[in-house]
């Protein structure tokens, strides 16, 4: 009789450990499920939240003549200006716009902010040009489409050897600032792009300008700079 209820014990502890392996399992499955539910969603909320933002870029032409400038007042800085292309492939504008020449090869600043901080540096160090020569523009808007501004100078990269792009700030249909870097990184920025540009030390009041509309061709470039 003992070793009978004893086996019989052990058959109920087998049943009982089997019914608990097989709870833990379908609890596991549903946390697995719970999980990748919520990476799914939380990708989703993502590409909402950069929806607009993923379809703006800028990238930068050959530098032209400024034809507002006399020959006797021609530079490299005031003789010359280098056109920056920009693309707004969304349905809704973008506003308060940054535009600024970078350098995406080479030794030279690769974003806004070293390139505004190498121009601070600069000033400090005696350079009295470092406080208005400076690759950066600043648009009111960016509607859907192809667009071009200029930004004075030209060989914004010769120096350090290097090859332009552009970082672009902007604030998309939600209010929300970004700045799509010139090697295509997508960063959101903590305030404004007009007060960031501003606690990197280039201050207001800006001018904020209307860009041209070109075609897709046209933004494939212009004359080869000299």
């Amino acid at each position: 009789m003992a070793s009978q209820v004893q086996w019989g014990d052990v058959a109920t502890w087998v049943a009982s450990l089997g019914t608990v392996a097989a709870v833990a399992v379908a609890l596991f499955q549903v946390y697995r499920e719970r999980q990748a539910r919520l990476l799914r969603e939380a990708a989703d909320r993502k590409d909402r939240h950069q929806a607009q933002a993923r379809l703006v870029s800028a990238w930068v032409g050959y530098a032209v003549e400024n034809p507002n400038e006399t020959k006797e007042h021609r530079d490299w800085y005031r003789g010359w200006q280098t056109p920056v292309f920009l693309q707004n492939s969304s349905q809704e504008p973008a506003y308060e716009v940054v535009v600024c020449i970078v350098n995406i090869q080479g030794a030279g600043p690769g974003s806004m902010e070293s390139m505004l901080s190498s121009r601070h540096r600069r000033a400090q160090e005696g350079d009295d040009t470092a406080d208005y020569v400076f690759p950066v523009t600043t648009l009111a808007i960016l509607p859907p489409g192809i667009w071009r501004t200029w930004i004075r100078g030209r060989g914004w990269q010769a120096p350090m050897g290097g090859r332009p792009g552009a970082d672009v700030a902007f604030i998309d249909r939600l209010a929300t600032p970004w700045i799509r870097r010139a090697t295509g990184d997508l960063d959101e920025l903590p305030k404004t792009p007009l007060a960031y540009l501003n606690d990197l030390g280039v201050y207001g009041p800006y001018d904020l300008r209307s860009p041209e509309p070109v075609s897709p061709l046209g933004a494939l470039g212009s004359t080869p700079q000299a």
